[in-house]
């Protein structure tokens, strides 16, 4: 945990250091004239420098939280230490959840034995499946892309986790009813509120594959623990986009089919919003979900904002510069989510709102398994993940969508 917490604050303060020494100096120009080619240049590589750094930010905080959740998790499930043994008890099953939800925890050996159109193998032989991890001189280290999860978990989605996966119905109010007036020695006026429902079912993902013995025993790397890792993130990733756009009825329904359209931009824009539409898009929600509010944008979303500028050609957007924190537009946190539509005619490219209001229901944890005997005859161990979820936005006052005019 320390040295996560110690690695967001070194990107947050490289971050802060390198907009105080090369992107306000840029801004200032900006102000005064147009940038000439290579200070436009300079401009465009610091903002890709920029987007880099919040992302790292980003999957850290999110590491961090999973770690914490982890712990909370660990402790309500030993309940009293009495029962269930001492501090370093509670502390060692909370490493356990948290090898779980990173993908590097493996159950048992499966007799599970799949078809031939299921298996798909890593090996030496092929270069791209495996064998570019072999070599008689190669370091034991590993150049890997860094990826983006959930914007819509990072904004502070609500999750929780069913034993079985049998339907859940969470009853819901869908209107208040109403007073009224009245008057003296008559009956008083009222309509009752009404109520509906809300179903969280279970809808499966997986992963799976094969890796030989081969590569097993002759790479320099450790070769499971990296495929089982992967395999969390894969799955962790098709979540992530299900709960962004997901279409309902056969899959989760993403928060963004599930909101209501907030703000729609102006024509001849290309879908871009303007300063004052964030602002409409923020008062389309009620002040109550405000005080926990989050923005949740496709990464071209953000751009567009972080271009607008003000009468006197100042940047509006401002880094926040607060170590690990996200961030800020108009006194919210931005969270970046991949599976949103990028800036476009007709695309809901943000969304704003209290997305704690958006549930995630998860029966059990991915379960990420190892069998020796799955495919026993073709010498290769198999590894598979699971996991079964849905998710819904419960309330829909409570997070809206910013959506592109027309061209």
């Amino acid at each position: 945990m320390a040295s996560v917490a110690e690695d967001i604050k070194r990107l947050a303060e490289e971050q802060k250091r390198a907009w105080e020494t090369e992107g306000k100096p840029l801004a200032d120009i900006a102000s005064e004239r147009e940038f000439t080619a290579d200070e436009r240049e300079k401009f465009e590589t610091l903002e890709r420098a920029y987007n880099s750094f919040d992302e790292r930010i980003n999957t850290l905080v999110m590491q961090r939280d999973l770690e914490e959740r982890a712990q909370a998790f660990a402790g309500e499930l030993l309940g009293n230490r009495s029962a269930f043994g001492n501090a370093a008890d509670v502390a060692k099953f909370a490493d356990e959840i948290r090898e779980v939800l990173r993908g590097e925890r493996r159950n048992n050996p499966l007799d599970y034995v799949p078809s031939a159109e299921e298996v798909r193998a890593l090996s030496v032989g092929t270069a791209a499946a495996g064998g570019n991890t072999v070599g008689k001189t190669f370091l034991t280290q590993l150049v890997e892309p860094l990826r983006q999860f959930s914007g819509v978990y990072a904004a502070g989605a609500y999750v929780f986790v069913t034993e079985k996966g049998d339907e859940v119905t969470l009853p819901r109010l869908a209107s208040f009813g109403a007073a009224g007036a009245a008057t003296e020695a008559t009956q008083l006026p009222g309509t009752d509120p009404t109520f509906n429902q809300v179903k969280f079912g279970a809808y499966k993902y997986g992963d799976y594959r094969g890796i030989s013995n081969e590569l097993v025993e002759d790479s320099l790397i450790d070769i499971e623990g990296l495929v089982t890792r992967l395999m969390g993130e894969n799955i962790s990733v098709l979540t992530g986009q299900k709960f962004a756009v997901g279409a309902g009825t056969t899959e989760p329904t993403g928060v963004v089919t599930a909101a209501t359209v907030g703000k729609t931009g102006a024509t001849g824009v290309g879908g871009a919003p303007s300063w004052d539409d964030l602002i409409d898009l923020q008062e389309s929600v009620l002040a109550p979900y405000q005080a926990r509010a989050a923005w949740v944008a496709s990464n071209t979303a953000v751009a567009s904002v972080r271009k607008l500028k003000d009468l006197q050609g100042r940047y509006l957007w401002e880094p926040n510069g607060q170590t690990g924190a996200p961030s800020q537009l108009l006194g919210n946190p931005v969270h970046r989510d991949p599976f949103f539509a990028g800036v476009g005619v007709g695309a809901k490219s943000i969304a704003y709102g209290d997305f704690s209001r958006y549930w995630i229901r998860l029966v059990g944890s991915t379960r990420i398994e190892r069998s020796d005997h799955a495919l026993f005859g073709s010498d290769q161990v198999a590894f598979r993940a699971v996991l079964r979820a849905d998710g819904n936005l419960v309330d829909t006052s409570a997070v809206k969508t910013f959506q592109g005019g027309a061209s």
